[in-house]
């Protein structure tokens, strides 16, 4: 089984993404409040995990802090940034660091899947 990991500090949008992933019949998904709790996560079910969600800015360890060590033990699954930020500097210091793709906040569902099946069903 493979999982999606979604990190994001606010409940609202981890709900948004997890309903939108039910909904297309993504049903294995692992969720975490913010960084360090993500990076737990990652290492818990390292080996497990078909994509990762995570978001730009949360308390404890931001998004790009959390790719950056996620990197260090998974070098090749996907990572999804997902955030209010349109700020060119931070989508090129990601796409640096390893994100695979960067998705704005508030996003279309349709959007949204269309990207993520465009990296798990490849």
């Amino acid at each position: 089984m493979k999982y999606i990991l979604v990190v994001d500090d606010s409940e609202i949008i981890l709900n948004i993404v997890v309903q939108t992933l039910k909904i297309n019949n993504y049903n294995d998904i692992l969720t975490a409040k913010n960084g360090v709790e993500g990076l737990e996560t990652a290492k818990k079910y390292l080996g497990q995990i078909a994509m990762y969600i995570f978001d730009v800015n949360m308390p404890e360890m931001d998004g790009l802090t959390l790719l950056s060590e996620v990197r260090k033990i998974d070098k090749t699954t996907p990572i999804i940034m997902l955030t209010t930020e349109t700020d060119k500097e931070k989508i090129m210091n990601a796409k640096n660091s390893g994100a695979t793709g960067w998705i704005v906040k508030p996003f279309e569902g349709e959007k949204f899947i269309k990207i993520v099946d465009m990296y798990l069903k490849s």
